[in-house]
């Protein structure tokens, strides 16, 4: 099994050769050439709009590419076999971003991009990297997860049958690289634990935390990291068709953990092992809110968890991806300083859509 989790880089077409050469199995892909076309014109507006075809033959273009000819460089993904030639990380990095510009400054995609985020756990946390790394949010990003995709994982986590067995952290590193071959992941394959995250945030290598643990004992320990650190931490919750969000500003002054009194959590902490039940009775009230926030399907599912009538906690893949979407939002407004509550719950659901009928 191929557990290949980054690319290689080739500078030298001499060694690209001897490399093909080596291996004949390989699908080259050249990139290079249509993303010269789509840069000249980022760099040159007075020819937008006008026929592209015939933009190609004129000399301005025939002068930019030349120009820009040799600043190429091959990129190989082991894990399926296929060599790009592309433009380098900064021209990638423009074209990556160019249909943001009008939405995301881009002042603000820069901070965008140097936002340093670990997500820890890759069920939902897995849509969630994906999401804001396709968006140039974190270009250096941490991703952890202990787990091994199963079948079951597939009805939430975007990878296919060929995977199953290969780590949660491989998958989505993977899924990462081919969207942003020039991307920095580091990958904690063993899963994040006190003294890996502690290490982390000493080391300045994370400024925000998307913690998607199932560990309950770990999220309080988390959480009583990042306020050590000044991080902020968020959160999304599968709450049926819908997802619970949780914004903690530690980076700046929050103390409580779900807006409670860290004294409450190092309490439960010290009270002894967590069981499903106590762990459930958390989500609910401290994370979710209460009973009658919880979707009423949820709801019906907790005894059915406790009892081991159910493997696990339900959950639905179009959630977790909402729960992408949502944190990506969020975080655009925690790095623009657009959003500075210091503690944010809120509850996003596509169900409670309003809807008009044309007249």
């Amino acid at each position: 099994m191929d557990t290949s989790e980054k690319p290689l880089y080739f500078e030298s077409s001499e060694k690209v050769e001897e490399f093909l050469n080596q291996h004949s199995y390989i699908t080259v892909v050249d990139a290079f050439d249509r993303q010269l076309k789509e840069l000249f014109f980022i760099d040159n507006h007075s020819f937008i709009g006008q026929d592209k075809e015939e933009v190609y033959k004129t000399d301005d273009f025939k002068k930019y590419t030349d120009d820009k000819k040799d600043d190429f460089i091959h990129v190989y993904f082991p894990w399926n076999h296929h060599l790009i030639k592309t433009v380098k990380a900064d021209n990638y990095y423009r074209l990556k971003t160019n249909r943001n510009d009008g939405l995301i400054s881009p002042d603000l995609q820069k901070k965008l991009r140097d936002y340093k985020v670990a997500v820890l756990g890759m069920s939902v946390g897995s849509n969630i990297a994906f999401v804001m790394t396709q968006a140039g949010i974190s270009n250096k990003i941490v991703l952890a997860d202990f787990d091994e995709l199963d079948t079951t994982n597939l009805n939430r986590i975007l990878a296919g049958a060929h995977q199953i067995g290969i780590n949660k952290t491989i998958i989505a590193a993977r899924r990462i690289y081919e969207d942003n071959p020039f991307a920095e992941v580091t990958l904690l394959k063993d899963g994040v634990n006190e003294d890996n995250l502690e290490e982390l945030l000493k080391a300045g290598k994370i400024d925000c935390i998307v913690e998607e643990i199932d560990d309950m004992p770990f999220k309080i320990h988390a959480r009583l990291l990042a306020i050590k650190y000044k991080k902020a931490v968020l959160m999304v919750t599968d709450n049926g068709d819908g997802v619970v969000l949780h914004v903690e500003r530690y980076d700046l002054g929050n103390t409580k953990i779900w807006g409670k009194d860290v004294e409450y959590f190092k309490k439960k902490l010290a009270a002894g092992p967590f069981t499903k039940e106590m762990a459930g009775k958390m989500i609910i009230g401290d994370i979710v809110g209460g009973p009658d926030k919880v979707d009423p399907n949820m709801m019906m599912a907790v005894p059915r968890v406790i009892s081991k009538e159910l493997v696990s906690w339900p959950q639905l893949g179009s959630a977790a991806i909402l729960g992408g979407v949502v944190v990506t939002a969020m975080l655009k407004k925690v790095v623009s300083g657009e959003s500075t509550d210091l503690d944010i719950r809120s509850y996003i659901s596509p169900t409670d859509i309003t809807h008009s009928t044309h007249a």
